[in-house]
């Protein structure tokens, strides 16, 4: 049975993009090592929200989850890239389709995708890799709506350059 995870950047003054929605931000910080990895091999299936899909070609000359099947939420015109397929159901019904699978399911999707799965309870696991940077305004990472299921930290790994990775179970 596959568990729901996500795994994201943040600032460390909580946003997970710039105010212009993007995160070149990161850029100083790609060289760590934060265990993308061994993440990535636990996982059978990203999801992605319709702006994170919309990004991708930017970020990526091709689809940056070969071993993964790909599905996005949210309104997109077909064919899709790197054989994802669309979501049109709603987020509970996604997530029973999700813990069915062998393995994990990866939130991809910015804030909004995550702070839904997190509203709703949906959530299993949340990685944080916090990097010592203060953009002072942006995308935030969380939305204002408590999660439904309350976060417990079961990991600390510090990091090169300042970099935290923390690791959150739901209960």
């Amino acid at each position: 049975m596959g568990a729901i995870r996500g795994m994201m950047a943040t600032s460390l003054d909580g946003f997970a993009a710039d105010a212009s929605g993007g995160v070149g931000w990161l850029a100083p910080f790609e060289a760590v090592d934060w265990g993308y990895g061994d993440f990535i091999a636990e996982i059978g299936t990203v999801v992605l929200g319709r702006r994170t899909y919309e990004q991708l070609p930017s970020l990526a000359p091709e689809w940056p989850y070969p071993g993964q099947a790909g599905i996005v939420v949210g309104q997109v015109s077909p064919p899709l890239w790197g054989g994802a397929s669309r979501w049109e159901g709603d987020l509970p019904a996604l997530a029973q389709v999700l813990r069915a699978q062998p393995k994990d399911a990866w939130i991809v999707g910015g804030p909004m995708l995550q702070g839904a799965f997190l509203t709703l309870g949906l959530m299993d696991r949340l990685q944080l890799c916090v990097v010592p940077h203060l953009l002072g305004q942006g995308v935030r990472l969380f939305p204002e709506t408590p999660p439904a299921r309350v976060p417990q930290l079961t990991g600390v790994q510090t990091l090169p350059m300042g970099m935290v990775m923390l690791d959150y179970r739901f209960t």
